[in-house]
């Protein structure tokens, strides 16, 4: 039997074609902000703690974390974002590009 990885399950919408599906995971209440390729904000909104949030949409993506110490895990198309990427936020709001 195949293996069974804890927190892998497949996206709840697969993208369409030529999209994307960006899902983050929050330990503390988050504002959370994406934008696609053509700037039109695809969510904007708090993600409570334990709540996982899938965004789908054309990349690349304009990313905004309001509590980057609340930010659990971040994900591109089921594959772990580099924190680097938003390791160097100023206080506690990161703002990123995807990929």
């Amino acid at each position: 039997p195949a293996a069974v990885v804890a927190g892998a399950a497949a996206p709840a919408v697969a993208p369409a074609p030529g999209e994307a599906v960006v899902a983050l995971r929050v330990t503390q209440d988050s504002w959370f902000s994406v934008r696609d390729k053509d700037g039109k904000e695809l969510f904007s909104g708090l993600v409570h703690a334990g709540d996982p949030k899938q965004v789908t949409g054309v990349a690349p993506f304009k990313v905004t974390v309001g509590n980057k110490a609340g930010l659990e895990s971040l994900t591109l198309d089921g594959q772990p974002v580099d924190p680097a990427k938003y390791a160097a936020a100023r206080g506690n709001v990161a703002r990123f590009a995807l990929p």
